[in-house]
């Protein structure tokens, strides 16, 4: 079983108790993980139509499940976007997460802007445009 299976696992129930209160009828546990792992596989692969369809096809609005959704060890969704230089998605991401998702600490205790803005402080250039993109949200 991947890490990333293992880490969506984690976050279903969380996932779960969300989708109870944001829907009328109970959401399946399946169908979450599904949802977290497509999520994830769509960041990963610069993917943004695909993010919107799932999401819309979930009824879910990326705002609201944005801080339970863990990809594996990568982190958080806009991490997994980042660390694969999918900036399409990572606009998505953006524009759809919202202030506060943004500003969330995460596990290494950095945001996901201090973790972008060490990405270009040890020298990976190619991740400004990322920083830019975070800081006009903010």
């Amino acid at each position: 079983m991947s890490k990333l299976a293992i880490n969506t696992k984690i976050i279903t129930t969380a996932f779960a108790f969300l989708m109870v209160s944001l829907t009328p009828s109970q959401a399946k546990a399946d169908d979450l993980q599904r949802l977290a792992e497509n999520l994830c596989q769509n960041a990963k692969t610069d993917n943004r139509a695909s993010m919107r369809k799932k999401l819309k096809g979930a009824r879910m609005r990326l705002k609201s499940i944005y801080p339970g959704l863990i990809c594996g060890s990568a982190g958080s969704l806009m991490r997994v976007a980042i660390a694969n230089d999918a900036l399409s998605a990572a606009k998505f991401i953006v524009s759809k997460a919202g202030k506060k998702g943004l500003k969330m600490v995460e596990k290494d205790g950095k945001t996901v802007l201090e973790y972008t803005e060490g990405l270009v402080a040890s020298g990976d250039a190619s991740k400004q445009a990322f920083v830019d993109l975070i800081k006009s949200k903010l």
